[in-house]
């Protein structure tokens, strides 16, 4: 099984964000949204507690304390999460709501219930510097095995 922990919660697969989808570490180290972990959060006997959908490990919270105050922020994925996608965000949310509706004929498809691709981010991703492999000289190679009599100086 692969984890997606690095920058989308493994039960929405939604990109985190510094205002709705808080990264939060349940007790078992796992990390997934603040908005995820609200929906899975069940009262229990006085406690709130949350079901780790990856290992099933029970994660309890105490009386007088909900899941943003109990529960930690991952602050590896916070600080991977750019404040200039909380800005494109913005600006998607606000151009979205200044679209006219189109005539019924050019009208798209219906959405499913996942969310859109956010492009830009997704592009930024192919921009960071790729590490390079580069051919290995015959010097390196001959390291490797014993010289003979004609390489040797």
């Amino acid at each position: 099984m692969v984890l997606c922990e690095d920058r989308e919660c493994g039960v929405c697969y939604m990109p985190y964000s510094r205002r709705e989808r808080i990264p939060r570490v349940l007790h078992c180290r796992h990390t997934f949204c603040a908005s995820c972990l609200e929906l899975m959060a069940q009262p229990k006997s006085g406690l709130l507690t949350v079901r780790c959908p990856l290992c099933r490990q029970m994660t309890c919270v105490g009386r007088g304390l909900g899941l943003q105050e109990a529960l930690w922020v991952n602050t590896k994925v916070w600080d991977q999460i750019a404040e200039s996608d909380e800005d494109e965000e913005e600006e998607e949310e606000n151009a979205d709501g200044q679209m006219q509706p189109a005539p019924q004929a050019e009208r798209p498809a219906p959405k499913h219930s996942r969310s859109k691709l956010k492009l830009p981010a997704f592009l930024r991703k192919f921009k960071k510097p790729q590490e390079r492999i580069l051919p290995v000289c015959n010097i390196e190679m001959k390291s490797w095995r014993r010289l003979t009599a004609e390489e040797t100086p």
